[in-house]
């Protein structure tokens, strides 16, 4: 069914109504869309998540890695080959899902708890999951899809490890080539499949927004997208308006001390609800499978496409307007999974200038 062509606001009210119109088909090209570039043949070995060549081959590892104040800054955000991020206990919190097959920090984190649709995600993906602990329907997650489980809540791998400079339970993290080679000892090193076909541009440009906003709280989590013309990607910052230092500052790799330049980053909109929870404590849920708008922004070229996920641990997909499959610059990638507007929260916007 063809859909037609609807401009897109600055506003979250007026972007998610135009993208939610897309759902379950592929909308026509919008006209500040550009066309793909042709694919360039890779001659060497290269990470299957990145496109990049990398000396680091696996096995793959994720990781839970929280993003409230007193958690930040974060290490291994810089490093990972994609990034994850998603909503907590009562829409208040984001938390990341970082994945690991080209590089092995040394340090990561501060590392929390697994939720159920992160664990959805890491079923996507042979992964070994590194996580301090899970909520009951994470657990039960955990055990349904078989994920490969290093909890480091018993810390029963003896793969976690505190730090005396920050309070607990926020000072916990983990060294990625000790958790390669567990989880190598344990289960292998499975073969890792591309989820996104890679393209590497001909030609710079620059993209129709040079900034993407997502208030997640608007107490303690607003981050940005900031496009750069010279590095050709989108470094990222996040403000915390009830720090004491409520300005805008650059996220940083702390292991690498170079900024966070993402070369792709996704939008992806999602259905949202509060999970039953006899003891209160405000679990969420997040639909993972199934279909639904995305903001594509790859390189510097700019889509308003789709996501399609079928569900048993099958891979997302990521759709341009005309239907055909999105292609992402080689390097990292950022999956913002965000709430459509009937999700019960108040908190979240989203702006493109």
């Amino acid at each position: 069914m063809k859909i037609p062509k609807r401009a897109l606001s600055l506003t979250l009210t007026a972007l998610t109504a135009t993208l939610l119109s897309a759902c379950g088909s592929h909308p026509a090209t919008p006209p500040t869309a550009s066309a793909p570039p042709s694919p360039q043949v890779q001659d060497r070995p290269v990470d299957p998540l990145t496109g990049l060549p990398s000396p680091v081959h696996g096995p793959l590892i994720g990781v839970m890695v929280e993003n409230s104040e007193y958690g930040r800054p974060q290490y291994g955000l810089s490093s990972a080959d994609v990034v994850y991020e998603a909503y907590t206990e009562f829409f208040y919190y984001s938390r990341y899902l970082l994945l690991f097959w080209g590089h092995a920090p040394a340090m990561v984190g501060p590392d929390r708890s697994a939720r159920p649709y992160f664990v959805s995600l890491i079923h996507e993906w042979p992964a070994a999951y590194v996580h301090a602990g899970a909520s009951n329907p994470g657990y039960q997650s955990i055990q349904q899809d078989g994920i490969h489980n290093l909890d480091l809540d018993a810390n029963a791998f003896n793969l976690g490890f505190r730090v005396a400079s920050r309070p607990a339970p926020h000072n916990l993290f983990t060294n990625i080539q000790t958790d390669m080679k567990e989880a190598r000892r344990l289960w292998g090193n499975p073969t890792v499949a591309p989820h996104w076909p890679f393209v590497s541009q001909v030609s710079s440009g620059t993209p129709p927004y040079q900034t993407v906003t997502l208030v997640w709280n608007p107490n303690n989590t607003i981050e940005q997208w900031r496009w750069d013309g010279a590095a050709q990607g989108w470094t990222r910052w996040v403000r915390c308006p009830n720090c004491p230092d409520s300005q805008w500052t650059q996220v940083m790799g702390m292991n690498s001390g170079k900024p966070v330049i993402a070369s792709n980053v996704v939008i992806e909109y999602t259905n949202e609800s509060y999970l039953p929870d006899p003891a209160g404590t405000g679990w969420i849920q997040i639909a993972t499978h199934g279909q639904g708008p995305a903001l594509l922004f790859l390189g510097h070229r700019f889509y308003r496409g789709t996501w399609e996920n079928a569900g048993s641990g099958q891979p997302t997909r990521f759709y341009l307007p005309d239907g055909q499959p999105a292609r992402f610059n080689p390097g990292q990638t950022w999956i913002e999974i965000v709430p459509n507007r009937q999700a019960p929260t108040q908190n979240f916007q989203l702006t493109l200038n």
